[in-house]
């Protein structure tokens, strides 16, 4: 059995016991998701740009995408989900969930409903059984036509490498394109430890969507370097 094969028995399993892992859908209701559109119009994006003015390098790639896509980034910060709905723009983020990490934003009801309130965040479980149930409902996600926003190196640091494999299930499985995002500054703007924003730039790269193929590994490797050339054209631009 190939292994795209064994993902999709994987699939099948994980849905006759769905459930395991809540979905919090009253958050992408038309009543929530104005809401958060007013949020993030009137409040969220205005902040962002007065603490950390951002700089989005590479936006023209966006046009490319005429359905759903999944969005791969570096990770570096709690502020890293915020400022890539800010930059990925109105259109994208009315049909956009981020995969956020379940034992930290979900650790209470309040803080899981804030989040997939404000933000359009969904619960990942990044280990055990129940991680197979969390990568289904993003599958199940793309197939309705939502985007999905992940950090596949799953701790946070600068690199462009070391990418888990699961956001390239979502992307072969579903056959919709991988975005590569790099994002720089925000390790300053929201040191590790820090729970309060310092004023700083930040600038956000967006690469050229890359075609899923029907290789896992391959998927990795390519989403890798496309990180890596985004970073590339981030540097040679802040240092111009």
């Amino acid at each position: 059995m190939s292994e795209r094969e064994q993902s999709q028995s994987a699939r099948a399993g994980s849905s006759r016991r769905r459930g395991t892992v809540p979905t919090w859908s009253w958050a992408r209701t038309p009543p929530a998701r104005l809401v958060r559109s007013g949020i993030q119009y009137g409040a969220l994006v205005p902040l962002l740009k007065f603490i950390s003015p951002f700089t989005v390098i590479g936006k023209r790639n966006l046009a490319k995408l005429d359905g759903p896509a999944v969005f791969v980034a570096n990770h570096q910060s709690h502020f890293d989900a915020p400022i890539c709905l800010a930059a990925l723009g109105g259109r994208v983020r009315r049909r956009l969930v981020v995969a956020a990490a379940a034992d930290y934003f979900y650790s209470s009801a309040v803080k899981g409903a804030a989040a997939s309130l404000a933000l359009g965040t969904v619960p990942f479980v990044r280990s055990g059984g129940s991680s197979r149930d969390s990568l289904q409902f993003l599958k199940d996600l793309v197939g309705k036509g939502w985007s999905v926003l992940i950090f596949p190196s799953g701790t946070r640091g600068t690199g462009a490498s070391g990418f888990k494999k699961g956001f390239a299930y979502l992307a072969i499985d579903a056959q919709v394109p991988v975005v590569p995002l790099y994002l720089h500054g925000l390790d300053q703007v929201m040191p590790k430890g820090s729970f309060i924003p310092l004023p700083g730039g930040v600038v956000v790269g967006i690469g050229p969507p890359i075609p899923p193929g029907d290789d896992y590994n391959a998927l990795v490797g390519k989403a890798e370097a496309g990180v890596a050339e985004v970073r590339t054209v981030v540097k040679g631009w802040e240092g111009a």
